[in-house]
């Protein structure tokens, strides 16, 4: 169970790792902010949603990190 895909993964590819070893271990994944609904990694629309949803997470992230850096300039 996680709150937010950008406590996720640091990176789509961290993602898809993780990802992986969940269906391993035949483990849920629940996205709290997503409305506490399971996504099904197992399948590919899930493993997609969660690349897409985790792609986005890391843009903000770095958008944010922008912003700040032109504020210091």
């Amino acid at each position: 169970m996680v709150t937010k895909l950008d406590r996720f993964a640091r990176s789509s590819k961290g993602a898809l790792a993780i990802i992986e070893l969940l269906n391993d271990k035949q483990v849920n994944l629940i996205v709290l902010n997503m409305g506490g609904e399971k996504v099904d990694i197992s399948t590919a629309i899930g493993k997609l949603m969660i690349t897409v949803l985790s792609g986005i997470a890391v843009f903000e992230t770095d958008m944010i990190k922008e912003r700040q850096l032109e504020e210091l300039n």
